[in-house]
C-alpha cells in the first residue's frame, strides 16, 4: 500500500475533517479576539476588596460578661441598712424587702397582720406572721424599732360583735360571748374584766389586752 492510500477519505471522512478544522479555526480566533474584549462581570477582581477589609478588626460580643453580670445582679442578696433602723409599726412594705431573707410577700404580710391587729405592741409577733421562721426573725429582730404607743385600741364597751370579729385575736365564738357578757352585765369598768367572759384565760388575755380599753 502508497503513502497515496493512507491520505485518501471518503466523501463522509472529507466532511468530518472539514467541521473539526472549523472548530480548531474557530477557537483559535476567539483566543485572538478575546484579548480585546472588556471583561466579565463575573470575573472582577475582588482581591482589593479582600484585601481592605482584612484590614477592619471585627470584635465579637462579651456575651460571657454580660450573662455573669446578670447572674451577679439576680443573685446578689438584698443587704439591710445597718447605719438605721425600721419602725414596725410605720414602715411599709417595700422597707422590708431590704432584708436579704424577706420576700416581697412575706412583706407584705407583715403590713397586712399589722394593719389587722391595729399594730404591734412586742417584735416577737413577727413570728405569727404567715411565712416568717426563726432565721428570718434573727436576721432583722436588731435592725427593726417598736413604738407601742401607735396601737389602735378597741373600746370592749362599744365595738359591735362584728368589729370584734374582724380582730385576728378575737374568732367568731368569743366576739359573741363578749357582746353578749357586756349585754348582759353592762358595761366593762376596767379591761382585765374580760377575764370574766367564757373561753378568755390568762394566756389570751396577756396576748390580747394591749388592744382593749374601756374607754375612747
Amino acid at each position: 500500500m502508497g503513502l497515496k492510500d493512507y491520505f485518501a477519505f471518503n466523501k463522509r471522512q472529507r466532511n468530518g475533517v472539514m467541521v473539526l478544522l472549523t472548530i480548531i479555526a474557530g477557537m483559535m480566533i476567539y483566543l485572538i479576539v478575546s484579548d480585546y474584549l472588556p471583561p466579565s462581570p463575573a470575573t472582577e477582581d475582588f482581591s482589593a476588596f479582600k484585601a481592605d477589609m482584612a484590614k477592619v478588626k471585627f470584635k465579637a460580643p462579651d456575651t460571657t460578661k454580660r450573662v455573669v453580670t446578670q447572674i451577679d445582679t439576680i443573685a446578689r442578696p438584698k443587704k439591710a441598712n445597718l447605719t438605721s433602723s425600721l419602725e414596725l409599726n410605720t414602715a411599709d412594705s417595700t422597707d422590708f424587702e431590704v432584708f436579704p431573707l424577706i420576700s416581697p410577700k412575706v412583706a407584705r404580710t407583715i403590713v397586712r397582720f399589722r394593719n389587722a391587729l391595729g399594730g404591734y405592741y412586742d417584735k416577737k409577733q413577727l413570728l405569727e406572721v404567715y411565712g416568717m421562721d426563726t432565721s428570718t426573725y434573727n436576721s432583722m429582730i436588731n435592725h427593726i424599732t417598736l413604738d407601742a404607743s401607735l396601737v389602735e385600741k378597741l373600746n370592749i364597751n362599744k365595738a359591735t360583735e362584728k368589729a370584734l370579729t374582724h380582730h385576728p385575736y378575737i374568732h367568731k365564738v368569743l366576739a359573741k360571748a363578749i357582746y353578749n357578757y357586756r349585754k348582759t352585765n353592762g358595761p366593762f369598768n376596767k379591761v382585765s374584766d374580760i377575764m370574766r367572759v367564757d373561753g378568755i384565760d390568762k394566756d389570751l388575755y396577756t396576748k390580747l389586752s394591749p388592744y382593749l380599753s374601756t374607754t375612747n
